[in-house]
Parts: C-alpha cells; sequence; structure tokens
C-alpha cells in the first residue's frame, strides 16, 4: 500500500523538512536565552539512502531529543521543553509535514511513543506542563477538523491515550470514546464503506458500483465556500476530463444531508461528467458510515475502493492529483 505515498515523498520533501528544521521562534531574545533553541532533527545514518526509508526513518526519530532534563529551560513550565510555545509549534508543524510522507505503520508508531514518552515525563515531573501542552498542540495541528494539517490516521493514538491517561479529565475521556470508533472508520489501506446514493436525474447507484481505477469520494454541501474552491481547483486540472472519459478517474460529489431542494437547485452548478448526487437513505450521517467531522471532506479511492487519501485538506488533494496526472 506504499505506492500512493511515493508521490510525495521526494527528495524536494526531504529538502523542505531540513530547511524547516533551521526554524526557532522569531523573539529579540538573545541566543544564550533558552528559548531560542533549535530543534535538531535525526540524523539518518549513512547506510539509509532510499527516499522512503529516509522519510521513515525520520519519522520513527523525530521526537527522540524532544524531551530531554538537560536542555536549557527544559523545567521552565512557562515553555515547552525549553522552546515557546510559537517554536514548538512549528516543530509539530514539521512533524506534521513529515507524516505526510511516511508509512501509516511508522506514524502510528511514532504517535504512540511520543505521547507515552510525555506522559512518562509528566508522571516523573508533577509541576510540568508538558502534558497539558503537548496534547493540546496535537489536537491542533492533527486533529481539528479545520486544521489545514489534519491527519484523521495520526489523530487515534491521542485518542487512545486520552482514553488511558490519568492526566485526561473525564470530559476528555468521554468524548475520546465517542471519538474513537468514528476515527476507526474507513481507515487508510481499508476498503471504504459502501452505500447508495441517487443522482440529480433519478437514477440510483452505490459507490462499489462505480466502475473506474480511482474514484475521488467528495462529501459536499450546496453553497459552501470551501467545497466550491475543491469543486474549482478540481477542475482546473489540465488533463483530468480526459481521465474521466477514459476510466481511470470518478469524481463521486456526494450530498449527505437532507434538504433535497435546496441540493437541486445548487447541483446545476456542479460539472457534468462527475457523478453528483445524495445520499437519500441518509446513511453516511445516520449510520454513521463516515466521520464527516466538517463538510468539505474528501477521499481518494482504487480500483478496489480501498482507501488511499483520507479526509485530506485541498491543497495536498489538488498536489497528489497534480503529481498523478504529470505521470
Amino acid at each position: 500500500m506504499r505506492k500512493y505515498f511515493n508521490i510525495i515523498a521526494t527528495a524536494a520533501l526531504i529538502a523542505a523538512v531540513f530547511a524547516f528544521a533551521g526554524c526557532r521562534n522569531h523573539s529579540s531574545k538573545a541566543k544564550a536565552d533558552p528559548s531560542a533553541n533549535k530543534y535538531a532533527m535525526p540524523e539518518v545514518p549513512a547506510m539509509v539512502t532510499d527516499t522512503d526509508e529516509v522519510l521513515d526513518y525520520l519519522t520513527a526519530h523525530y521526537w527522540d531529543k524532544f524531551i530531554s532534563a538537560d536542555r536549557p529551560g527544559a523545567q521552565d513550565t512557562s515553555l515547552v521543553m525549553g522552546f515557546t510555545h510559537e517554536a514548538f509549534e512549528e516543530i509539530f508543524y514539521q512533524y506534521a509535514l513529515l507524516l505526510r510522507a511516511a508509512k501509516p505503520e511508522t506514524g502510528l508508531k511514532s504517535g504512540r511513543a511520543i505521547l507515552n514518552s510525555v506522559e512518562n515525563w509528566q508522571k516523573e515531573h508533577p509541576e510540568s506542563t508538558l502534558w497539558a501542552n503537548f496534547t493540546d498542540m496535537y489536537y491542533h495541528i492533527l486533529q481539528d477538523p479545520n486544521s489545514p494539517w489534519r491527519n484523521e490516521e495520526y489523530c487515534i493514538p491521542l485518542i487512545e491515550k486520552r482514553l488511558s491517561s490519568p492526566f485526561s479529565t473525564e470530559e476528555q475521556k468521554i468524548r475520546a470514546e465517542k471519538e474513537l470508533p468514528r476515527f476507526n472508520l474507513n481507515r487508510l489501506g481499508e476498503k471504504a464503506a459502501d452505500f447508495a446514493f441517487t443522482l440529480r436525474n433519478g437514477r440510483e447507484m452505490s459507490l462499489y458500483g462505480i466502475d473506474s481505477e480511482y474514484t475521488i469520494l467528495f462529501f459536499s454541501n450546496p453553497g459552501c465556500p470551501n467545497c466550491r474552491e475543491v469543486m474549482e481547483s478540481l477542475q482546473s486540472l489540465p488533463g483530468i476530463d480526459a481521465l474521466i472519459a477514459n476510466k481511470q478517474l470518478a469524481v463521486a460529489n456526494i450530498y449527505p444531508d437532507e434538504d433535497l431542494g435546496e441540493w437541486i437547485k445548487y447541483s446545476e452548478i456542479y460539472p457534468k461528467n462527475w457523478l453528483n448526487g445524495y445520499d437519500h437513505l441518509l446513511a453516511v450521517n445516520n449510520t454513521p458510515l463516515y466521520n464527516l467531522r466538517a463538510i468539505p471532506s474528501v477521499y481518494l479511492l482504487d480500483k478496489e475502493k480501498r482507501v488511499i487519501l483520507k479526509d485530506v485538506p485541498t491543497d495536498f488533494l489538488i498536489s497528489y492529483m497534480e503529481q498523478f496526472l504529470g505521470r
């Protein structure tokens, strides 16, 4: 299942990661101040040269040197292991960049390992604010449905940890218990849930009835500005109409809610070569079959309807499709 990650596992991405590694806070504090610390990237062993293996190594070892009692400012509760909150946010953005390219199993293992380490540090240093700062940032960047770096696959370690950690509030545990089954729906590499939908012309079909090498599954609402952005971005891709005509790609644009009159009026603007339909059984949301935390929500599926991309931000989808079309 690695093939669909190779598209962004490039030398350019590695260069971007290492450039990002030089990030620091932008205050005017002197270099001697611990809040001006840089965070060092892991040193990749010389024998690791394959692009995919380099990215996996960086992801697996990214946090190795983060929790260190020897770092200046590590005990300062106004900082995050010696880093300002601004610098820590950039450190986490760098991690999110790596997760976009790493194998799912590597990313999941990495997320679970750092959360365990943060929890252990908190147990050993009860006065520390690390647990709250780290888990809040983890949520802000990877789990918030409006984050441009959201990544449902890698939210799972945080949800699991919040279920079991003594540092979670009761409210967080109750929420995590409800969230975990939904985040486990339609995992990367698994077959997406099938469902029936009705096209604007009244024809009924199903997701698995789509005969195409790849399918973009696009959940949208009428009048949604971000949905229109996705639609226009896809339409502007050179060569996408030829892919659709040749059954190499299908775009299933599905309305999952119940105000059918509004959808019928708005649906006239949808591309005619897309499969524009509505979930007449309301199964997607009500069963639920998909974890639609926000609209739009976009998936990319292969011929067998296995999940390649899950609820990805628009820029990531378009970057992926540009590379796909450029082959």
